[in-house]
């Protein structure tokens, strides 16, 4: 917690607090901001909470027709400005909470000078200080019923709080007349008070007589309001881990994004190929068996069927040989078919075919004749490059 006064030479009070104990951590007093870089190590992994002096920020009921909503948030500078003595375009306005004052709505707001909010947000930016909440110091002070008045002493000033939404910083040189006028029904003090006027009965709570800050802190829990809103909202704090990894997961991120699309291109590229084989195959088995209704996706099937219907019939013979023949291109290369003739009654296949060389023959007659077939090899001829030549299978009949 860090509590910032007018001017930028004026001195700030700071404070390392544990919210679950309870407990000062750590506190001191800068000279000015010239000093400030001495925090950025405290602030490193901490919830850093910037409070405003009560005399700079002014906490307002505004009144308003009916009930709050959007549109009337968009006309609240018009209905402030003649409440303010200086131009509303210089001023920041943050809201607070939609309330009711007897039967009449109005919103509680607050508002500072613009230029100066902003120079101090940019002063802690500039020292890598994240702040997550700003607010108004007195308006941590502990609330009291009816007209009470709280007050703490801090350096030189009295910070005052009168019921929910009422709060200043006092000079002690002319407290006395503030306090005169303001007519509280009892002063309730977290500060020795011997200085106070006798204005209105006093109630000292020697007990929680401590750090004015520690004071404050304590009671954060108990106010929701946060200046940061609007132009000035705190951005979404990064986790580290985020900060220190960003660029080696970025990379890998648009590295595994690469090979996506080149894998999906591929598994476009393979899924065309598949469609295109079975439309072949598909118009294969038309061909072959025209008339036949095709089902693409039982189409192994089908085909297995018919050829098994016809292994039965006459043509079983030759499905039987040119199954033996079709075995022979997984051992041979270069050997190609050009006609085939079948004899049915003598269950021959006569195969005319090429190879680049004589031996490529003398492979597939050697592979037939241990599959059990009978196989006469019958003239070969050079034709440039290749031979032609012509094999005989013969099975049972």
């Amino acid at each position: 917690m860090v509590r910032v006064d007018q001017s930028h030479q004026n001195p700030i009070h700071w404070l390392v607090f544990s919210s679950a104990d309870e407990q000062i951590i750590a506190s001191g007093q800068l000279q000015s901001t010239e000093q400030l870089e001495q925090l950025s190590q405290k602030a490193v992994n901490r919830e850093v909470i910037l409070l405003l002096s009560a005399s700079q920020v002014q906490l307002k009921r505004v009144p308003l027709p009916t009930k709050w909503n959007r549109k009337l948030e968009q006309a609240l500078p018009f209905m402030l400005e003649e409440h303010l003595a200086c131009d509303v375009d210089e001023l920041f306005i943050a809201i607070g909470q939609p309330a009711l004052d007897g039967e009449q709505h109005c919103v509680e707001v607050a508002v500072c000078d613009k230029q100066w909010f902003s120079q101090w947000l940019a002063l802690f930016d500039a020292h890598d200080i994240e702040l997550t909440r700003v607010v108004p110091d007195a308006l941590l002070l502990p609330e009291q019923p009816d007209n009470t008045l709280s007050m703490i002493e801090l350096g030189e000033q009295w910070l005052c709080r009168l019921g929910l939404w009422h709060i200043s910083a006092i000079e002690k040189s002319w407290g006395a007349d503030y306090l005169h006028a303001l007519q509280p029904s009892k002063i309730v003090h977290y500060s020795p008070a011997e200085g106070v006027p006798e204005v209105a009965p006093k109630e000292a709570k020697e007990s929680e007589y401590e750090l004015p800050l520690a004071l404050l802190a304590k009671q954060l829990g108990n106010s929701t309001f946060n200046l940061r809103q609007g132009v000035f909202a705190a951005k979404k704090k990064q986790p580290q881990w985020w900060r220190d990894w960003r660029s080696g997961l970025v990379a890998a991120g648009i590295a595994i994004g690469c090979f996506v699309v080149v894998k999906g291109t591929q598994l476009v590229m393979l899924q065309k190929q598949a469609d295109d084989f079975k439309a072949q195959a598909v118009a294969t088995y038309q061909q072959a068996f025209p008339g036949k209704v095709v089902r693409p996706h039982l189409l192994k099937k089908q085909i297995e069927g018919e050829l098994a219907g016809l292994s039965n019939t006459e043509h079983g013979g030759f499905l039987e040989l040119t199954n033996h023949l079709v075995a022979v291109y997984g051992e041979v290369n270069n050997f190609t078919p050009e006609t085939l003739r079948y004899d049915r009654r003598r269950n021959e296949l006569r195969i005319r075919a090429r190879a680049n060389g004589f031996q490529v023959f003398g492979q597939v007659k050697a592979i037939l004749e241990q599959r059990g077939l009978t196989v006469q090899q019958g003239s070969l001829n050079n034709d440039g490059d290749v031979v032609i030549g012509e094999i005989r299978l013969r099975g049972d009949v």
